[in-house]
Formats: structure tokens, C-alpha cells, sequence
């Protein structure tokens, strides 16, 4: 109702200042135009129109968009009758204001009050609780979510996307341009017919997973898994997505993050060696992600929103084999996860641990007498990890090839685990718990045939400390692209070498160099 009433305000607001007709041509041209976009958007993924939906729609091919409109002409002649109509209506509507000045006067004023008052009752029922803030900062945090709330109201979503689409695109371009003449020095050479999968995943912590001790049995099909490798010791670089991705991705390490904007990705340094590469993801990309998906073979970003019901990573396994092929390759896919809302992370099915805090949802929640019921709910997620992997085990070893699969999850997540009172991630402090994560190595039958050293060496380097920046040299060693491999950091090398210490970033995105002594404690 909220929603409905704060609609309703924005789209007569023009009537303020403008006449009738105007009005209504003005209002057909920028919100009747694009409203088949949301109601699309709306039937498809079950929420408002969202800037990856937008992009598909741009970036699409124009005989797919021609195909699958001609397959709609019932629906687009309706459309086209209905727009018609409703202009041809338009033009002889009296070219009057539909209110007199005094009464235009009375409801800009009444609106501006009205949101003044809305601003100011919003910070205080939801931040009440955080006494040691200034009334400033409060109101800021209000208006910053009030603005944010537009993202989800018809048509100012799709105008703030698309603002949003374009200073995209212009920083993509810059930073193409920064890396454009960049090479890694790699020669291609003839490779044989393998996979080599990264599955990037989210939010999951060492610590909950069974196969690791956990008292719970959150990984019932990993625990049965041949071929498998679950390293004891591996550490994220930063507790914030959009900041452990490039620290994952490239060389870019805690200590110097502008590496990865001055280099290359995993990605292109897989294609410099003539391996075809991919890159599937669940989320809304990133700006390294963006760079990589503009120039891998197959690139591949799902539409959907965190806060959408029924969008589950298994679909990824889908996409997966319509791009594999009799050849060398190379696929990032880049889950979803166990991003809070957990909820919304997992069939019905897999809802095993209760209770949990179900789909209805309010910020309010997050708090530590609710914490039984959000570590159920997490825990649930990691049920569908476990058939996650275990379906794509399942079908990367029907392929009957060397293959190699990789899983590192970006952070971890907190659960009120200590005095601190942290939780989810993203704090400003370090805590292990959002540091230590899953790494798990999955190989082929053929693969450790072919390669039997480097499966020794993984199974021997398990117990060493390492961090998420040994995944570019260790994946590309796995391939046997020597170039550009520091042997020191690949987890099937004999020289690897164990860490006792690392840079890592907090939430403010501020590095810190913490001992693993430190950080276990």
C-alpha cells in the first residue's frame, strides 16, 4: 500500500507545473512506452525491472529480439492498438491545468511535507536502536534508502537503471583502455580436451560444512564424493563480495587491489593460451566481472535480483552444457549462494533445519535473539551447495575427460559468534568467521591419469595455510600454462608455500596484515 500510495504521488506530480494535454503526452512517452518492459519483467522474474534485465534487453541480438516478437504479435498489436488509443485520446484532451494555482500550491507544499515527515518517522523507527549516532547521519541513512526505494517504483526504475546502465558502460570503457594493450606474455599452445571450472561461491564459511566437523550433516553428498580435496586452511581476502572478486580473479592481492585494474583477469590469461573460456553468473556483475564478461567466449548473466523466490544456482549447470564442447576450456560460475536472504537461496525441499525466519522478511530481524533460526535457514543453503556440487560433479565427470572443478567461496558469514555481536559480513572487524573459507578440489578419473603429480600435489599441499590469491597461478598450472604460474602460490606444485600471515580488507575496505595466530583466536 505504501508502495501503491507513493506511485500514485510521483506520477501526478508533473500535473503541478504542467497542462492537461501535456500531461498526458509527457506520461504516455516516458512511463506508458516502457510499461511492457516492466510487466515483462514483472511475469518473467516476479519483480520490477532490474538493470541486468535492461542490459539483456539492450545487448540482445536483433534477430533473437525480431524472432521472439513476431512469436508475440497477438500481445505486441494489442500493445500497439493500446498506445494508439490512448495518444489519439490524448491530443484532444483541453490544454488546461487539471488543478487551479491556489490547490497546486496547497499540494506541493503537502507533498513536500508529507515526504519531510515520511524521511524523518522512517529513521526514527529504524534506527532507533542505534543510539550512538548523530541525528545527521540518521536522516542521511534515510534519505539514502528512501532514494533507494525508487530502484522498485515504475517508471523511475527504469530511468535510474538506465543512468546507471550508461556510467557503467563509460567506466567499462575505461577500463578497457587501461588494460587494452596489457598481455600476459602467454604462447598458445595445443592443449588437450579439458574443463577447468572456478565456481565462485558466497557467503559460505569454513566451519558449517560437515565434511569439516560441523555437527550437523550439511554435506551429505560431498562426504561421498571421490576424487575430492577440501583444503583445512584457506582464507578469503576481503569479507565484502565486490572486493574479494578482483582479489580472486586477478593478481590483485589486500596489499595492492589496483592490480587488477592495471592487469588482465584469469579469464583472458586462459584465452591468451588459446583456451576457450566462459563466464556464468548468478549475481549483479561486478566492474571486473563486466570487463570480463565483454570479452569471453561465452559470457552468460542471469537477469533475476538477490530478493527473488524460485532463482537457484542449479540453473547455472543448464547453461554449462549448452557451451561445452570437444575442446580446452575454461569456465568461471559465479554463484548465488548463501547470500543472505537465505530463504530465498533454496528449494522447499531442502528446508531440512528449523525453524527458520520464512520469506516474509524485515531488516529488523537481524538480531541475535533470532540467531537459532537464521544459522537453520544458512545451514539450509549449504544442503543445496552440497547437491549444487554434486550435480555438477555428476555431470563434468559424465563428459568422461581430464576435467578439474575448484570451489572457493568469496567470505564467510557471522554469526554472533563472540563478545563483538557481529553478524552476516562485511564488518569492520576481523573475524575469522568471515575470513576462513571452504576451498574444495574435485578431479577427473582421466585427469589424475594424465596429470598423476599434480593430483599428488594437491593431496599433499591440503594442510597448508593459503589464501584466495593462490587461485590464478594454481588453476593455470592445473592447465600446464607455465608462463604466468608462480609455483610458490599453486596448490599442485610442490613449492607451494604456507602462509602464517595475510593482508586482508574489512568492510571499509581498508587492509590490515593479521598473523593467522591472530586471526584463529
Amino acid at each position: 500500500m505504501a508502495y501503491l500510495w507513493v506511485v500514485i504521488i510521483l506520477l501526478l506530480l508533473p500535473t503541478l507545473f504542467v497542462k492537461a494535454r501535456t500531461y498526458f503526452i509527457i506520461e504516455g512517452i516516458f512511463n506508458l512506452l516502457f510499461f511492457p518492459i516492466d510487466i515483462a519483467s514483472l511475469y518473467l522474474n516476479r519483480q520490477s525491472t532490474s538493470r541486468a534485465f535492461l542490459q539483456n534487453i539492450l545487448y540482445t541480438d536483433l534477430q533473437e529480439a525480431g524472432e521472439l516478437l513476431a512469436s508475440m504479435w497477438p500481445v505486441c498489436g494489442l500493445v500497439l492498438a493500446i498506445y494508439l488509443t490512448y495518444f489519439a485520446l490524448a491530443w484532444r484532451v483541453e490544454n488546461t491545468f487539471l488543478l487551479p494555482k491556489r490547490w497546486r500550491n496547497v499540494v506541493l507544499i503537502s507533498g513536500i511535507f508529507a515526504v519531510a515527515t515520511g524521511i524523518v518517522t522512517y529513521s526514527i523507527y529504524h534506527y532507533s536502536r542505534k543510539s550512538n549516532q548523530s541525528i545527521d547521519t540518521l536522516l542521511l541513512s534515510a534519505i539514502d534508502t528512501a532514494a533507494m526505494k525508487l530502484y522498485k517504483i515504475f517508471p523511475y526504475n527504469l530511468y535510474l537503471e538506465m543512468a546507471d546502465i550508461v556510467a557503467i558502460h563509460h567506466q567499462q570503457q575505461k577500463l578497457q583502455e587501461q588494460v587494452a594493450h596489457f598481455t600476459f606474455g602467454i604462447t598458445p599452445t595445443q592443449q588437450d580436451n579439458a574443463l577447468y571450472i572456478l565456481v565462485l561461491g558466497e557467503a559460505v564459511r569454513y566451519d558449517h560444512l560437515g565434511i569439516h566437523g560441523y555437527e550437523l550433516n550439511t554435506t551429505p553428498y560431498l562426504a561421498q564424493q571421490s576424487n575430492l580435496i577440501s583444503y583445512d586452511s584457506a582464507f578469503a581476502q576481503a569479507n565484502l563480495t565486490a572486493n574479494s572478486l578482483p582479489l580472486i580473479l586477478s593478481r590483485a592481492t589486500a596489499d595492492d587491489p589496483n592490480r587488477a585494474f592495471r592487469e588482465k583477469s584469469i579469464v583472458a590469461a586462459f584465452q591468451e593460451a588459446g583456451i576457450v573460456s566462459g563466464y556464468i553468473t548468478k549475481q549483479q556483475p561486478t566492474a571486473i566481472e563486466r570487463r570480463i564478461l565483454s570479452s569471453c567466449h561465452y559470457p552468460y548473466a542471469y537477469s533475476k535480483d538477490f530478493d527473488v523466490d524460485g532463482n537457484y544456482d542449479a540453473e547455472m549447470i543448464d547453461q554449462l552444457r549448452a557451451y561445452v564442447a570437444d575442446t580446452a576450456q575454461f569456465f568461471v560460475l559465479h554463484m548465488l549462494g548463501s547470500h543472505f536472504r537465505y530463504e530465498l537461496r533454496y528449494p522447499a525441499c531442502f528446508e531440512v533445519f528449523k525453524p527458520v525466519l520464512g520469506k516474509s522478511f524485515s531488516y529488523s530481524m537481524i538480531n541475535k535473539s533470532n540467531k537459532d533460526k537464521f544459522v537453520n535457514a544458512y545451514n539450509n543453503t549449504l544442503l543445496y551447495l552440497d547437491y549444487f556440487m554434486h550435480e555438477l560433479i555428476t555431470y563434468v565427470d559424465s563428459l568422461n575427460k581430464p576435467a578439474v572443478i575448484v570451489y572457493l567461496s568469496d567470505h564467510g558469514e557471522s554469526f554472533w559468534d563472540d563478545e563483538r555481536n557481529l553478524s552476516l559480513h562485511g564488518s569492520y572487524s576481523i573475524a575469522k568467521a568471515e575470513f576462513h573459507v571452504p576451498m574444495l578440489i574435485w578431479y577427473s578419473d582421466q585427469y589424475a591419469a594424465a596429470y598423476p603429480q599434480k593430483v599428488e600435489n594437491l593431496k599433499q599441499n591440503k594442510t597448508r595455510a593459503v589464501s584466495s590469491n593462490v587461485v590464478f597461478s594454481s588453476m593455470l598450472d592445473m592447465a600446464g600454462v607455465k608462463e604466468v604460474v608462480d609455483s610458490t602460490k599453486s596448490i599442485c606444485s610442490p613449492y607451494l608455500q604456507s602462509i602464517d600471515s595475510l593482508w586482508v580488507m574489512d568492510g571499509t575496505g581498508n587492509a590490515e596484515h593479521v598473523s593467522l595466530k591472530e586471526l584463529n583466536k
